[in-house]
């Protein structure tokens, strides 16, 4: 009717007035098809609760129509005279998790890793098994469905729902496969781990996913990575930490404590009034980085590894609290 979607319903009648007074068959004998179609438009937006009903169908195309699948942006390319475009499948990525441990992430590493995939399927070359045309879409891999009423119809192409657009279906499985195209398969790689990668941090390794038959190549693989606490080392953004029991002998006896560390053992002072609370801090002492580098943490925990009589003990925890 040549109005906009937010036409109010006075400007939609004039609308309709001037239409169909220019088609009436009896003062246009070639327009009686124009003033049909007009009628009928009037009959879909011309009522308040028709219009509605109308943008509804209009903006959700498969309201009330049992739930079928619908491509809206089909209808829109028909409408604007284009063809279709068939989005290409895209191989699935195949994500797994690596554990790594704070002092691999310190220097970076080469991993190991066996894992299992699925593969190209050589018996049946991934087609599945024998096929047949499919009755559905008679091998066209498509079928065309309706969408709206009179002037306001549509016809739009959608992939075949019976062979999901392959235009055959499986008749004989293939005994390897199943008929799914891909087998599982296990493969061993190497991988190098990067110098002060974090935990959560993902890595993708091209084409080692899984296998999808539908475009005949593999994935990626993803790999998470988790930076778990091992040998009592820890990771905490670009800081390393490091945990370390002493005894309580240690402390009355030793001015100092062997600690390791990635580029080797360092001898660290105790200081005299050692609070096992607050840890011993080395500065860039931790995971480097070409914008800075973090800090090395000591936590110290004073433990008792000797079996002490309770008087030992007691005299043991006075000494403590006097050096304290």
């Amino acid at each position: 009717m040549g109005v906009s979607e937010t036409a109010t319903q006075d400007e939609i009648k004039k609308a309709y007035r001037q239409l169909s007074k220019q088609y009436h068959p009896d003062v246009n004998p070639n327009g009686e098809e124009k003033f049909k179609e007009v009628a009928e438009a009037y009959e879909n937006i011309g009522d308040e609760n028709k219009r509605r009903e109308y943008d509804n169908k209009k903006n959700n195309p498969f309201a009330g129509m049992g739930g079928d699948s619908f491509d809206f942006s089909s209808v829109f390319e028909q409408m604007m005279g284009g063809q279709r475009q068939q989005h290409k499948p895209m191989a699935p990525d195949k994500i797994m998790t690596i554990s790594i441990s704070p002092i691999e992430s310190y220097g970076g590493i080469k991993k190991d890793i066996k894992y299992d995939y699925f593969d190209h399927c050589k018996p049946c070359d991934s087609s599945g098994g024998e096929r047949s045309v499919c009755n559905n879409c008679n091998g066209q891999g498509f079928i065309m469905q309706k969408v709206g009423t009179g002037m306001f119809q549509q016809v739009y192409q959608t992939n075949c729902p019976n062979c999901m657009g392959n235009g055959t279906i499986i008749s004989k499985p293939c005994i390897s496969c199943g008929g799914h195209g891909k087998i599982k398969n296990t493969e061993n790689l190497v991988v190098t781990i990067p110098k002060n990668v974090d935990n959560g941090n993902f890595m993708r390794v091209a084409g080692k996913g899984d296998y999808n038959p539908g475009v005949r190549l593999r994935g990626d693989l993803i790999l998470k990575v988790e930076v778990n606490k091992v040998d009592d080392f820890e990771k905490l953004g670009m800081d390393l930490i490091y945990y370390k029991k002493i005894t309580a002998i240690d402390v009355l006896t030793k001015k100092q404590i062997l600690v390791p560390h990635p580029d080797g053992d360092l001898m660290i002072n105790i200081p005299r009034n050692l609070n096992t609370e607050k840890p011993l801090r080395l500065l860039k002492k931790g995971y480097r980085a070409n914008d800075g580098s973090g800090d090395f943490y000591i936590k110290v925990a004073v433990t008792n590894e000797y079996e002490l009589s309770d008087d030992v003990q007691q005299k043991l925890e006075e000494l403590l609290k006097e050096f304290n």
